[in-house]
């Protein structure tokens, strides 16, 4: 990630204002990481939708897939969004990703598509 300069700005800097995530580990080894940046329309990220809606990134290494490790992450970094009382966050997605089931049983919707992504957005409730 970090040798392709359209994805390496994605880690680039962390945290800036505002900004959030966490770390999951085993054996005290990370495995996988969610975190939320801010985008500007200047320099928009793949899922943006405006400057106060962070943007979502997800990872986790392929041999801790398919164990409820995305999800876990998902939620801690769902949780922090509505404690920080935010109203909106978004996502992009291939669209043959299998976690795009995971981001819509979680409430993601989505308000773009093309061949190459979808954009999803989490509208939180009040």
């Amino acid at each position: 990630m970090l040798r392709n300069p359209t994805l390496a700005r994605y880690l680039a800097d962390w945290p800036g204002e505002g900004e959030f995530g966490s770390i999951a580990e085993e054996m005290y080894v990370p495995v996988g990481a969610a975190w939320c940046r801010f985008w500007t329309n200047d320099e928009p990220g793949y899922g943006f939708i405006g400057r106060s809606v962070p943007e979502l990134s997800i990872g986790v290494v392929k041999s801790a897939r398919r164990r409820g490790i995305g999800r876990q992450l998902l939620m801690e970094v769902v949780g922090e969004a509505r404690r920080r009382a935010l109203e909106r966050v978004s996502l992009s997605v291939e669209p043959d990703n299998p976690a795009m089931h995971l981001y819509e049983n979680v409430g993601f919707e989505t308000v773009r598509q093309t061949e190459a992504a979808v954009t999803m957005v989490l509208r939180m409730p009040r």
